[in-house]
């Protein structure tokens, strides 16, 4: 008698939802792109609010994340290939699938393709489209290094070790950590612990609080504005210009370091604490309200000159190229130095 065994798997229902292997109708998107319509896929989030993405280094696209009232994470995507040939999309296309798994305290969204990839990367690529929605106040976490990611909070944490993408990040409360290089960071209404690097690209923030560590700006080659800022913060940029308004400096360690682009702030209270700003090779040009109480020390070089005006002080030091000055009690800190040529001025307002 011929005896046949048959094993049956129990799946969790929500447990691992992922699309790949399964031949897909697509669609010319023009521009040698070749697309899937939009798939859907979704799990409950437990409960754990951390969401975990990642993609292998041989993908690219984007992901926009969006927090709202709900219990699930939900990813919406459509995955797509750039090659000339149509079958050759519906081959890469089919190679590419996406993972949404449950852990015992978070999500994760994996992207996965072969490794090596199907396609020649020189001249073709494998993408995703992603837009992913996650609960209130969540953290997630991204390694994706080609990816472009868009965020609409509000988040309690937001971290990206490493990436070579755009940042267009809003409404996030606690802890920030983007590094990425070549690309664009554009801020708004961020809070709590900050640190945030590019090169070559702007970054550009507003309504920016940090008041316990110093938020951290970093850029190699690029311009770094911010409107609207308080707390204490560390900036450093080597030739690209920072520009800040609506400036609230709180603590000690308060400083600003450009080494050839000109720095710009606009102080609106200053009641304690201390700032330093040094630069090389360009100007310091500080407006302050003209009731500002505080102590400034400013040095150049040789070649450099330094002029205040519009608001009340006592010199305490007058030299060549150093000048002290008290303006009230003198409570505040600020410092200011230039090692090359520059110049350094300082501007009272009237105040309301």
């Amino acid at each position: 008698m011929r005896i046949i065994k048959v094993v049956t798997m129990a799946v969790l229902p929500g447990l691992l939802i992922a699309a790949s292997g399964i031949a897909q109708e697509v669609s010319d998107l023009g521009d040698g792109t070749w697309g899937t319509r939009e798939l859907s896929h979704r799990i409950s989030s437990g409960s754990g609010r951390q969401i975990i993405i990642r993609s292998v280094d041989h993908l690219s696209g984007k992901i926009h994340i969006e927090s709202g009232p709900v219990s699930e994470v939900t990813v919406n995507f459509q995955k797509m290939a750039r090659t000339r040939s149509r079958s050759r999309a519906i081959d890469y296309i089919d190679l590419i699938s996406i993972a949404l798994e449950r852990l015992p305290q978070a999500v994760r969204l994996d992207f996965r393709a072969p490794n090596p990839p199907p396609w020649n990367t020189e001249r073709e690529a494998g993408l995703i489209d992603a837009k992913v929605t996650v609960p209130l106040n969540a953290t997630v976490e991204i390694e994706a290094v080609y990816f472009d990611v868009t965020v609409v909070g509000p988040l309690k944490s937001l971290y990206v070790p490493s990436s070579l993408g755009r940042f267009d990040v809003t409404d996030v409360t606690d802890h920030l950590g983007i590094s990425t290089a070549n690309r664009r960071v554009n801020l708004a209404r961020i809070g709590g612990s900050i640190s945030v690097a590019t090169s070559n690209s702007p970054i550009t923030a507003e309504n920016i609080t940090c008041e316990s560590i110093p938020a951290t700006f970093r850029n190699e080659s690029g311009d770094i504005k911010i409107d609207g800022f308080s707390g204490s913060i560390n900036v450093k940029n080597q030739y690209g210009r920072i520009n800040i308004s609506d400036f609230h400096p709180q603590g000690e360690r308060n400083i600003i370091r450009s080494v050839a682009g000109p720095v710009t702030l606009d102080i609106a209270t200053m009641e304690s604490g201390r700032l330093i700003v040094s630069c090389r090779h360009e100007d310091i040009d500080l407006t302050i309200p003209d009731t500002l109480q505080a102590f400034f020390s400013l040095a150049v070089d040789d070649d450099g000159s330094i002029q205040a005006t519009g608001f009340p002080f006592t010199t305490d030091l007058v030299q060549r190229n150093r000048l002290s000055l008290v303006s009230g009690d003198g409570r505040a800190e600020i410092s200011g130095s230039i090692r090359g040529q520059g110049n350094i001025y300082v501007n009272g307002i009237r105040g309301d």
